[in-house]
């Protein structure tokens, strides 16, 4: 029987995680008959390491799920502990303030039917490497990338804050400076775009920033990314695409179509000609060149059963 491991990040979402929703767990894994064990993360990469301890030790004759229960920060710390260990199955129970990664399968509520959910079926999913660590969602280079780096900082400080109305908040506040990074981008090594860019992005799966359906058409599982770019416009323009760009509406507005780029590929490299800020789920840093690609099928994750039935 497959063992059920959740790792919980307590300070995750507005309420304590363990707080919220441990009591529900165990009844869920009692009802259902399933052996579980837990274990709370106490500092900033306690989830990878733990997940790394625990996934090592799945064998086929004793396969386990491991269940991220916090937000998109503890699920990027998961998949980085089990990416490439084979028999571990991972799944996800959102109690963050954002939780992108799982509108590609379903409504937050099919997750939080946590009986329902932790006995359904796994189905693979791509991951993306990003230099030295993996991303299950999408990773974005630039003013977004920006606006992510501000909207952490606005959480960390203000703590009752949703996710999305500090990437709101940022938004607006890194609108009032620079707009744009000098970038070189390669595409499977043969398409190649240069200028002034907000900014680029590789996906796997569809939202980020707390609902920004910015990769509307991405697809979680068929071994390709999708790569957009958005070429340099003037403030006020940037404006009129915020809304569409939340929505996912602009990918097929005619009037943006001379400033993004929709590619389908493998790889992408960026250089940048002064250091940019990366953001690969919600974790952000700096980089002047990088090189995204995609990693097949590179985990099992745990879907809603509705899912299932499409």
């Amino acid at each position: 029987m497959t063992r059920c491991f959740f790792i919980i990040n307590p300070a995750a979402g507005i309420k304590n995680a363990y707080e919220s929703i441990g009591d529900t767990l165990k009844s869920a894994c009692e009802q259902v008959g399933i052996p579980f064990e837990y274990r709370l993360t106490e500092y900033p990469g306690h989830a990878q390491e733990i997940a790394a301890e625990i996934a090592g030790q799945a064998t086929e004759e004793k396969p386990i799920r491991i269940f991220s229960v916090g937000g998109d920060g503890t699920l990027f710390e998961v998949v980085n502990g089990i990416v490439g260990k084979p028999f571990c199955e991972l799944g996800c129970i959102p109690c963050g303030t954002g939780n992108d990664y799982i509108k590609c399968y379903g409504d937050r509520s099919e997750f939080l039917d946590i009986a329902g959910y932790i006995t359904s079926e796994a189905v693979p999913a791509d991951c993306i490497k990003a230099g030295d660590v993996v991303s299950i969602n999408i990773c974005s280079l630039g003013l977004d990338a920006k606006i992510c780096d501000r909207a952490n900082f606005l959480k960390s400080k203000h703590k009752n804050m949703p996710g999305s109305k500090a990437y709101d908040k940022a938004l607006v506040q890194c609108f009032l400076g620079k707009l744009y990074n000098d970038l070189k981008v390669t595409i499977d090594d043969d398409q190649v775009y240069e200028g002034k860019y907000l900014f680029a992005l590789a996906a796997s799966g569809k939202c980020y920033g707390g609902g920004y359906n910015s990769a509307p058409m991405a697809e979680p599982a068929d071994g390709l990314l999708d790569f957009i770019l958005v070429k340099s416009i003037s403030h006020p323009r940037v404006l009129t695409m915020i809304g569409p760009y939340k929505s996912g509406k602009y990918f097929g507005m005619r009037r943006f179509r001379k400033i993004v780029v929709h590619a389908r590929g493998k790889k992408m490299r960026v250089e940048a000609k002064t250091p940019a800020i990366i953001n690969v789920d919600g974790e952000c840093s700096r980089i002047s060149d990088l090189t995204i690609e995609v990693m097949p099928a590179a985990v099992r994750f745990v879907v809603p059963q509705s899912y299932l039935k499409k």
